[in-house]
């Protein structure tokens, strides 16, 4: 059973089944995700540079970057346990 741990940010003890089971999203999570990852990358792609003001384009191109990977990251995840949870059902099913 997750717990909270106490540290400066909060953080969780979790089982590896619970981390496993956190880590999978519903179809709609994913598609809501996907959404989010577009909407982001569209923003990203649409950006121009102000030569005027440099800095802020480079925070902000930062920050769409950042978004547009941790997306990704929690997107890819999420299929790749499903794919392995798929593979070893099926080879398990095959025994």
């Amino acid at each position: 059973m997750a717990h909270l741990n106490t540290n400066t940010f909060s953080s969780y003890a979790l089982t590896e089944e619970e981390v496993l089971a956190g880590s999978v999203y519903t179809i709609a999570q994913l598609q809501v995700l996907q959404n989010i990852l577009a909407d982001i990358a569209e923003e990203k792609m649409a950006l121009e540079i102000d030569p005027a003001n440099f800095n802020s384009y480079l925070q902000r191109e930062a920050d769409l970057a950042g978004r547009l990977k941790i997306l990704q990251y929690l997107i890819e995840t999420s299929e790749a346990i499903v794919a392995t949870r798929r593979d070893f059902s099926a080879n398990s099913d095959n025994s």
